[in-house]
């Protein structure tokens, strides 16, 4: 896959930003997600761009602000962009999130190379929902190995998602009782 062809996929054009992205693929993968009534393989096909684009860089680096550390055995939370981070102390990370999605619902999409794991459970409102989390490695001298969780969160149904925090608050809780 080429940038072209990811951008197309999801129906945008060149020079589109993260968070355009971000929101083009949450609105089509509603649609087309299989629990959903959608198609597996334009489900997967619309999945692909976006992990194609989020691994190549849709827009220019800019110069993060250093995020406080976490406190001991307390993972730390920041939003960015409706979405969610969740910073982890390095060790299994992508196996213990695999173990709390279990627990959070049922695990519908797995993706290691990637570094993605996506559940879908249903919120206490009654509305089914997809929670995708995705590790993102954190280059540092003085921590390797530390990597960050980013989360989106949508309804699969007619309804309202409840609020993302509460959620990845949930999760996190799940995440630190896990052990392998």
């Amino acid at each position: 896959m080429n940038r072209e062809r990811a951008l197309r996929t999801l129906g945008l054009e060149k020079g589109a930003r993260a968070d355009e992205v971000n929101r083009a693929y949450r609105a089509l993968i509603r649609q087309a997600h299989p629990d959903a009534g959608g198609s597996t393989a334009v489900a997967a096909r619309i999945t692909e761009a976006y992990h194609w684009l989020q691994r190549a860089g849709v827009e220019p680096p800019q110069a993060p602000t250093p995020p406080p550390p976490p406190k001991p055995d307390q993972p730390a939370t920041d939003k960015a962009d409706g979405s969610y981070s969740l910073r982890l102390p390095p060790g299994e990370i992508f196996a213990r999130l695999v173990e709390a999605g279990h627990q959070l619902g049922e695990v519908s999409y797995i993706d290691r190379d990637a570094g993605i794991v996506q559940v879908t459970f249903t919120a206490h409102n009654g509305v089914v929902c997809q929670l995708a989390a995705t590790v993102v490695s954190i280059p540092s001298r003085t921590s390797p190995g530390e990597a960050r969780v980013e989360f989106t969160l949508d309804p699969l149904a007619s309804g309202e998602a409840p609020p993302i925090d509460q959620v990845v608050a949930r999760f996190a809780r799940i995440f630190q009782r896990t052990s392998l």
